[in-house]
This record gives structure tokens, C-alpha cells and sequence, in this order.
């Protein structure tokens, strides 16, 4: 029988017990993989980056891989870019004041890196991170950003009250600002310095607005303003204070003004800013506290801020045009020369055109898109959700035909990771759904990895380098399947890396790249010689429009696609209808001169 003594020592005993066993559980910061683990695998460490994270409050949410750069987000709105090649922490920005936002992924192109954070939308040169332009998108977005030379396109939600789902809305860029040369303009003539381009008013014309203009500054001498009586030479406060004459009758918004002899100009009441460029207002400051002149307010412009609401703003992107969508947009936008493509959640995927947002391609697909699309050259690779995998050119179909699909491959599984494109193949994976390779070219299925193992970290020529849902590390031959019949493979190696629990997909180069919540970054690379240097493996996307060429502007020539069609015989024609024949070009020798025996 029990008793009371004995069961509380047993009690005790118990927890005793228990304590080791939650003390296991705690949570421990990543470390560098151990150097002789990664030998058994023929792999070395390139780099290691600890990057500020702001201890167990923040964490590593998103890193993505573009050239030779990595942007990597955390939870409290911090972008941090990294030197792909080194590990070298090239910059970092807070997008907020540190609050838990939506992390969405970030676009870039040649010259400027876009990302989101609630409702701004941000610019930053890639390579420094000096701001271009900080803009309210009005509504949060729903995806990530795609971007291209001539604009941004992101989907967002709709204002209160509006009607639809979502909206799309592409944003032109700035125009390049042109610098001068300082050795070519010594090296100038004289008359020619004062045709130079100005800096100034090359950046007033980035963001035009209709009906606003820079006032240049004029060289003649002020006149001297007469002095007026009755007038207090202290402002009082309020609006008993001196009053400034009405500047919708002075020849210039600059002091001092001035107003006698001069012509008149336009009232100032509809420019929201006082600082060069004047923008109009917009719609969002259509509820805003209109004054019939600011010469009925005091000449604080403090006071003027404050009463009229005409506060100070930076340049911002022209909306190019937007689209309502009745229904939502599962994934950002993805963009071909001429072209957005969008895929909805009714089994929709629609392409517009980017100059003005003409529908062009509209079709129902069998399932629902369950991924962002792969792309190389002009050509996307879209996950179903019944686990197919179609090949899609994205510069041709139309509202008839539909889609034009290349091939049609049954992968099987979930398919919501987004295809990892390389020159010859394309890897398709899912939770808990394995691997898939598939030949470019063909769509034939080369192999399958197991179910657990389902994230591709990256690939280069010999091998791929998947991560289980365990956080193992493994190899795979990526020539040869293991067992042709069923196509399978089994790993040829592994490595268990379960502190790293943040994925990263290389979609550029052959470079490991893991990251732990924490802030630790590790890149890998095969040891071979040949691996010394990085290795691209993601074949050219092509997404700017072609450039224009000629007095006329003609399309300049087609960029090549990824995949060089071959020639069709309907397209050249004959050769013997390009010239005519030899024999009809020139007559006979013997019609030319008579023969010799009648001289």
C-alpha cells in the first residue's frame, strides 16, 4: 500500500528524471559545420557571416540570391545585402521602426534592389543602398514585387470602398539623372559649357507632372521693394499677424516677392509642396484643408505647414496604369518583354500587356497554380497543384488559343516550391513530395528523390544538394538515376545540419548557401578545382523589352529566347527566287563576237 512519504519521493524522483530531458530541448545557436564532416562530402567552407540579428526578437525570415548578390529579410523589417562572392556585408536598411510586418520577396534589376514592408514601397541602388525613393502604396501588398528596367509591377489590395479583390499596379521608374564629366567639360569650349546638361533640372524632370515647372533663377538685380506703412514688423501669432501679398499674383515663388510690373501667374493653391518639383495633388489628398491664397496666412511657413496641410514630399513613382482583379493573385508577378503574367486562385493565368494593361492571354488550367513560376529566357515552368509541370512560352498565345503550352509533365505531389531552373534541367519539389529532375528540353522525368527529402538547396555540374525535412544534407548524382524503372535515385552522401533551419534556394550559382535563425550564414562548395570560382547554373531570363532603334523607332532586333528554335523551311524561300539565273544575267560568249573565220 501506498503512502504519502513514498509517493512524494516519487514524485521527486521523477522530476529529477524529467530535467535532463527538457534541458536537451533548449534552443542552442547554430555553428559552423564541423570541417571534417564536410570532407566526407568533398566539401569546404567558403565563407561565414554573422549577420545583426537582433537575438531571439528577430530572426532570419527570407534570403534570396541575385548575381553576386544575397538580400536577406528579417522579421522586424531589416534588409541586409550580402557579397555573394566573399560574405562581405555590403548594407543594410531598417524598413520600420522594428514592428513584426509580412516579409515578401524583393525585386531587382540592373540597377536598383524594390522590397515592401506594410504599405511603402522602397528603392535602393543595389551595389551602395543609397535611397532612390521611399513611396506609399496606399493598400498592402499580396506577393512579392516584380520589377524590370521601365517599371514595378505589384499586386495589392484594394482601397476601402473600391470593388474587386485585388489590384495590379505597374509604377514607371525615374529617368537616369545625367551627371557631367568633369574632364570633358574642361576639355569643352567655352560655348559649349553653356549648352551643358544641368543636374537639377535633368532630376526635375524624372518624376514630370503635368503643369509643374522650375522656376529659374533670373541674373537681373531685385528691384528694391518700396516701403509700405501701417504695416507691424513683429507677427503677432494666429491670424492677426503681417500678411505676405497673395503669391498667385507674383512673378516668382521664391523670395523675396515681388509683384509690381510682373506678369501673373497660376494660384498656388493646388500644389501640395512647396519645395521643387511641385507635384499636383493626388487623389489621397483630395480631403485635404484648402486655403483660396496663402497670402491670407501669416509668412511662418511653419504656420503655413500647419494650416494648409502643404507639407514637404519626396519624389515618388508614376502610376503607369492599374488593373482590378475579381479575384486574387496567388503569387507576384512574373514578366516577359512585353508582357505581366498573373496567375489566379481560380485556376486563371492571364497575361497583360505592360504598356497598357491589355489583356492579352486569359486561360482556365486544369488545377490550381500551387507555386511562383520558374522562368529561363522567355520561357516559365508552372506547378500544378495535381502535380504536373508544364513548360509555357511567354511571348506568344492569345485570348483564342490560350496558353501556348511546350510540355506537359506528371511529376506527381504537392508541387508548392517554385522550380529551380538550370541550363539543361528543371527541379520540381514540394512538402514532403520528394524531388523531381526534369530534362529541359523534352520534359522526360530522369529521376525522383524520396518523400522526405523535398527543398533543393543547389546544383551544380555533377551534383544536387538536397536538405530532408530533418535537416540532413544530401548528395545526388544528377546524370544517373539509381533505379531507371521506376526513375529513383538514393543519396550518395549526407550530413546532418539541423541548426540551419532557415531554407535557401541558390538559384544562380553552384554555392551552398545556409542560414540558422540566429544570423548565421555559412556558404559551401564542392572542393573539386573546377569549383574554385563560382559556376552559373540559371540560364539568362530575359524580361526587358527590346530596344528601339532607328530615326522612326523600329523595333530593334528580338532578344534570343532560351532555347534556339531551329530553322523553318517556310521562312526562307528558294534560293532560285532570290536571283535569277546566271545564264539570263549575260548573253552567250558566241552572240558577243562573231567567230574569227568570217573576218
Amino acid at each position: 500500500m501506498w503512502s504519502r512519504p513514498a509517493a512524494a519521493a516519487g514524485l521527486l524522483l521523477a522530476l529529477a528524471a524529467f530535467c535532463p530531458a527538457q534541458q536537451s530541448k533548449v534552443f542552442t545557436p547554430a555553428v559552423p559545420p564541423d570541417k571534417d564532416a564536410l570532407q566526407r562530402l568533398n566539401l569546404r567552407t567558403e565563407w561565414t557571416v554573422y549577420l545583426p540579428v537582433d537575438g531571439r526578437r528577430d530572426t532570419i525570415e527570407l534570403v534570396q540570391t541575385f548575381d553576386d548578390q544575397l538580400f536577406v529579410q528579417t522579421r522586424t523589417g531589416l534588409l541586409i545585402t550580402v557579397d555573394a562572392r566573399t560574405g562581405k556585408i555590403l548594407w543594410s536598411a531598417a524598413l520600420g521602426q522594428g514592428e513584426y510586418g509580412n516579409v515578401y520577396p524583393v525585386a531587382v534589376n540592373s540597377q536598383f534592389v524594390f522590397v515592401a514592408h506594410i504599405t511603402r514601397l522602397f528603392a535602393f541602388y543595389r551595389y551602395s543602398g543609397v535611397v532612390e525613393f521611399a513611396a506609399d502604396l496606399g493598400t498592402p501588398p499580396t506577393a512579392g514585387l516584380a520589377a524590370d528596367d521601365t517599371g514595378i509591377y505589384a499586386t495589392l489590395t484594394t482601397r476601402p470602398g473600391a470593388a474587386g479583390g485585388e489590384r495590379l499596379v505597374a509604377y514607371d521608374l525615374p529617368r537616369p539623372i545625367a551627371l557631367l564629366d568633369p574632364t570633358r567639360v574642361a576639355a569643352s569650349k567655352p560655348t559649349d559649357r553653356d549648352k551643358a546638361i544641368n543636374p537639377v533640372d535633368e532630376l526635375t524632370r524624372r518624376y514630370p507632372v503635368d503643369g509643374a515647372v522650375r522656376t529659374v533663377q533670373s541674373d537681373a538685380p531685385v528691384a528694391d521693394i518700396p516701403a509700405r506703412g501701417n504695416l507691424r514688423e513683429i507677427p503677432v501669432g494666429g491670424m492677426s499677424g503681417s500678411k505676405t501679398p497673395s503669391l498667385a499674383v507674383t512673378q516668382r515663388v521664391t523670395p523675396p516677392y515681388t509683384k509690381d510690373g510682373a506678369e501673373h501667374t497660376p494660384s498656388l493653391v493646388v500644389i501640395p509642396s512647396l519645395r521643387r518639383p511641385y507635384h499636383l495633388r493626388d487623389e489621397t489628398g483630395g480631403g485635404l484643408q484648402r486655403t483660396p491664397s496663402i497670402g491670407t496666412i501669416p509668412p511662418s511657413v511653419a504656420a503655413s505647414l500647419a494650416l494648409t496641410n502643404l507639407r514637404p514630399r519626396g519624389v515618388e513613382p508614376r502610376i503607369r496604369w492599374e488593373y482590378g482583379l475579381t479575384t486574387g493573385a496567388n503569387f507576384r508577378p512574373t514578366l516577359s518583354p512585353q508582357r505581366v503574367w498573373i496567375a489566379t486562385d481560380n485556376r486563371g493565368l492571364m497575361a497583360l500587356s505592360k504598356a497598357d494593361k491589355t489583356i492579352e492571354v486569359a486561360d482556365q488550367l486544369s488545377d490550381q497554380v500551387s507555386a511562383p513560376l520558374g522562368q529561363a529566357g522567355t520561357t516559365g515552368y508552372v506547378p500544378l497543384a495535381d502535380g504536373s509541370l508544364m513548360a509555357i512560352d511567354l511571348v506568344t498565345g492569345n485570348l483564342v488559343g490560350g496558353v501556348n503550352v511546350i510540355w506537359r509533365t506528371n511529376a506527381g505531389g504537392l508541387m508548392n516550391h517554385r522550380p529551380l531552373v538550370t541550363e539543361d534541367a528543371v527541379y520540381a519539389a514540394g512538402d514532403n513530395s520528394g524531388v523531381v529532375r526534369i530534362e529541359r528540353a523534352t520534359g522526360a522525368l530522369t529521376w525522383r528523390t524520396d518523400r522526405a527529402a523535398d527543398r533543393v538547396v543547389a546544383v551544380n555540374l555533377d551534383f544536387a544538394y538536397i536538405q530532408d525535412r530533418q535537416g540532413r544534407l544530401h548528395v545526388y548524382d544528377v546524370r544517373r538515376a539509381t533505379s531507371p524503372t521506376p526513375p529513383r535515385t538514393v543519396p550518395l552522401a549526407g550530413i546532418d545540419l539541423p541548426a540551419f533551419n532557415v531554407p535557401v534556394e541558390n538559384t544562380v550559382s553552384d554555392r551552398i548557401y545556409l542560414a540558422a535563425g540566429n544570423g548565421l550564414m555559412v556558404c559551401l562548395r564542392d572542393a573539386s578545382p573546377k569549383y574554385a570560382a563560382p559556376v552559373r547554373m540559371a540560364p539568362e531570363v530575359i524580361v526587358n523589352p527590346p530596344a528601339r532603334t532607328g530615326v522612326e523607332g523600329a523595333k530593334g532586333p528580338t532578344p534570343p529566347t532560351d532555347v534556339t528554335p531551329a530553322p523553318k523551311k517556310d521562312e526562307v524561300p528558294p534560293k532560285k527566287d532570290e536571283a535569277p539565273p546566271k545564264k539570263d544575267v549575260a548573253p552567250p560568249k558566241k552572240d558577243v563576237a562573231p567567230p574569227k573565220k568570217n573576218d
